[in-house]
């Protein structure tokens, strides 16, 4: 399905001009016809050194940065009967899902973009967790493209994150959830307590009943239910032992369950919905599409991301979609992406990777090397273009300079030529490309080539 197949062998049978080449033919050519042959092979060698390809669809001077001189022009052609050309170069050649980086543009051409994504997930049946800000467009998309889905969010169904584990898990979820300023071994001990006093009382630990809990009376509890025959000799010395080793984090666990309680209601409302079940969505291979609500609910993405690595950690197989999530907000996102695939659509990518634990140039490196593709659309920060088109590379370019000079009077001839060749490093796409691509235009970068080409639906 590449778009560059037959363009790669053709260019790669014929022989790849340098610029030292070119400058020695150029010396010896004597007519007009040998000059134009010997810039068409620059033109040649340029574009097999630059693998940029530009459908004949686009408007070439609203795409890409012109000269008074033509020579200069980064302008190519390439000739394709595709009305998808854009999604059949995204889908690429392998039947599994690639992972990639959507970045930049309208919301509706990047989902668009995430077609190949889902649709090669569910084809191969292999579960997609999307966890996203709300996106109407994503959530159409989703439909049309996944055997069974189900949207988590307060129009959806009810987020029961903690439906089916055990305390241990819990605790872990609870604890690795917490800011990093907050967990310490005693905050752990504390929630230990009180979620085994809930689980004896209740017989369901949610988030709204933990946040409910009266922490100071968690001690009399305790003795209370050891007195009542509710704890065994050895459980009440466990779980006091849990409660003394923790209750100098009184005040910090509570601020943290209440914080988190208003994060989830906010997104979710009350637990009067229908519960999700995310295990049956693994089991039947379906979409789990996980609202956070907004970028700025750090506990709820922290609790999102750990409980798929929970699941990761019991052997679920499942691909996963970021959309409009920044990534530096998210500790242990290198963790995650080691399942089968990750996609991640944002509309500034390079701005997500900056302003939480982990910094910019780490993060783009670790991210940028587990996906296959990256699809670019127009955007409005210059050092987002820049970080862009360093990352898309450069290539030597064959500048040429050649004019002949006649004269032909009565006493004196005059015949000279000024030749000047050179090989002169430029990026394959130019930051101010990228800031002015046209709405629905993308540049398309993958392993085997570069593509400007609209994204339409198929």
């Amino acid at each position: 399905m590449s778009l560059f197949g037959n363009n790669y062998n053709s260019s790669s049978s014929t022989s790849l001009w340098t610029g030292n080449m070119i400058f020695m033919a150029m010396r010896n050519a004597r007519t007009k016809k040998e000059v134009r042959e010997l810039y068409n092979r620059a033109s040649e060698a340029n574009f097999k050194n630059r693998a940029v390809a530009i459908l004949p669809s686009i408007s070439k001077q609203q795409l890409l940065l012109t000269s008074s001189d033509s020579s200069e022009n980064d302008i190519y052609d390439y000739q394709t009967n595709s009305n998808t050309a854009a999604l059949d170069f995204i889908y690429g050649e392998s039947d599994d899902p690639e992972g990639t980086i959507v970045s930049g543009g309208r919301t509706i051409d990047r989902v668009r973009s995430l077609i190949p994504f889902v649709h090669k997930s569910q084809a191969q049946a292999i579960p997609v967790f999307v966890i996203y800000t709300g996106n109407a467009d994503l959530d159409s998309m989703i439909q049309n493209h996944s055997r069974d889905c189900e949207y988590v969010s307060r129009n959806g169904t009810y987020y029961d994150v903690f439906r089916g584990l055990p305390v241990e898990d819990i605790a872990y979820l609870l604890y690795e959830s917490m800011p990093q300023i907050n967990m310490k071994p005693a905050a752990e001990s504390l929630l230990r307590a009180l979620l085994e006093v809930l689980s004896r009382t209740t017989g369901n630990i949610t988030i709204p009943n933990l946040a409910r809990f009266s922490l100071p009376s968690l001690k009399t509890k305790i003795d209370e239910m050891q007195k009542a025959g509710q704890l065994s000799s050895d459980e009440y010395a466990e779980i006091n032992r849990y409660y003394m080793s923790g209750s100098v984090e009184s005040d910090s666990v509570r601020v943290f369950l209440n914080k988190l309680n208003r994060q989830f209601e906010s997104v979710y409302g009350q637990q009067s919905q229908r519960a999700c079940n995310i295990k049956r969505l693994i089991n039947q291979k379906g979409v789990i599409a996980i609202d956070i609500g907004s970028p700025g609910n750090d506990i709820l993405l922290s609790l999102v991301i750990n409980h798929h690595l929970l699941l990761q950690s019991q052997g679920r197989e499942f691909a996963i979609l970021f959309d409009n999530v920044p990534l530096s907000k998210i500790p242990r996102f290198s963790e995650l992406t080691s399942c089968k695939a990750c996609a991640v659509s944002n509309g500034d990518f390079i701005s997500s990777l900056h302003g939480g634990e982990r910094r910019g140039e780490d993060l783009f490196s670790e991210v940028t090397g587990i996906v296959s593709k990256v699809v670019l659309f127009k955007h409005t920060s210059g050092a987002s273009c820049k970080k862009w088109s360093e990352y898309l590379g450069s290539y030597n370019k064959i500048h040429i300079r050649y004019t002949i000079s006649q004269g032909n009077t009565f006493m004196n001839l005059n015949d000279s030529r000024g030749l000047s060749v050179e090989e002169k490093e430029e990026p394959r796409v130019r930051a101010e490309t990228i800031s002015r691509l046209p709405d629905g235009l993308a540049c398309i970068h993958a392993a085997n080539g570069t593509l400007f080409a609209e994204i339409t639906d198929l």
